[in-house]
């Protein structure tokens, strides 16, 4: 018993003093990511048919991220890895915004590379656990965003689909107009022919008075259209021509005499000064500008 009571205390020591270590290395854990975590991503994870062209992935901390030194940009460039399914890492770049807190930028590095991004294929961007903010908070565990890149063989071939029904239906409309056109265009040439009876009657197994009566009558009904036509052009061209009129009479509206200022209604009189008319010089007797023989004549 004693043995017992004895180990059951050794137990209860340990277990006193290991418990603090690990409430204070979660505390730790928990201390390290407070408040720092991913808010959004472009693509989202689990995105699918994203672009392949320029192969990029935008990230919204919710920390300012911008680094403090070259070493800490460099150590956080090493937390970020995208790689394919099957464990084929692409080259990367990673970039920060001066101007929206939290945002950075991890785009693929492929333009001086013989790499493929490849269309149908699914991707994953692990940011790993030692990423730090600006603050010095580290990131404290991994995190995937995983997306599918976009099928481009499909693409293409809706995109012709799309193309030959569009090329297919403009078409249809096109040959369905000018169809719609010529029976117009006949049904207007038939509507100036004279129908001869005794064909027609033939033709369709009519009698001749049937036949003419309903000429007659669709002639009178066109001959109507015609007049009412007529009619409602020649009263727009009279209402046209009053409206001239009246506009010609007001423009060659004479007065019949000149009326004083004061048959308008107003008060103001004009005073009349008589001025005197200017005096005439008179000429010089030694005019300027002469020269010496046009003097000479004078005085002779």
């Amino acid at each position: 018993m004693k043995r017992i009571g004895a180990l059951v205390c050794f137990i209860m020591m340990a277990v006193t003093m290991i418990a603090p270590a690990a409430f204070a290395a979660t505390d730790a854990d928990n201390t390290s990511k407070a408040g720092f975590e991913v808010v959004s991503s472009t693509p989202e994870n689990g995105a699918k048919g994203v672009s392949v062209e320029n192969l990029s992935v935008k990230l919204y901390f919710s920390k300012d991220m911008v680094p403090a030194s070259n070493a800490v940009e460099k150590a956080n460039a090493r937390q970020f890895k995208l790689a394919d399914k099957d464990g084929n890492e692409l080259p990367i770049k990673v970039y920060y915004s001066h101007e929206e807190e939290g945002l950075m930028m991890v785009v693929s590095d492929n333009i001086d590379r013989k790499i493929q991004i490849n269309g149908d294929t699914e991707y994953t961007l692990t940011i790993g656990k030692g990423l730090k903010a600006a603050d010095g908070t580290a990131f404290g565990a991994d995190e995937e965003i995983t997306f599918k890149t976009l099928n481009q063989k499909r693409s293409t071939t809706v995109y012709t689909l799309l193309m030959v029904a569009m090329m297919v239906g403009m078409v249809v409309y096109t040959s369905k107009h000018a169809k719609k056109m010529a029976e117009k265009e006949k049904e207007e040439k038939s509507k100036h022919q004279t129908v001869n009876p005794y064909k027609e009657a033939k033709k369709t197994g009519k009698s001749v008075e049937e036949i003419v009566a309903k000429d007659q009558q669709k002639k009178a009904k066109e001959a109507e259209a015609a007049a009412k036509k007529r009619a409602e052009a020649e009263e727009f061209e009279a209402e046209l021509e009053a409206m001239l009129e009246e506009k010609r009479k007001a423009a060659n509206k004479r007065v019949s005499g000149p009326k004083p200022i004061s048959a308008a209604g107003s008060e103001y009189k004009v005073k009349v000064v008589k001025t005197q008319k200017p005096q005439q010089k008179k000429s010089s007797t030694n005019p300027k500008n002469q020269t010496g023989k046009q003097k000479n004549k004078k005085k002779k």
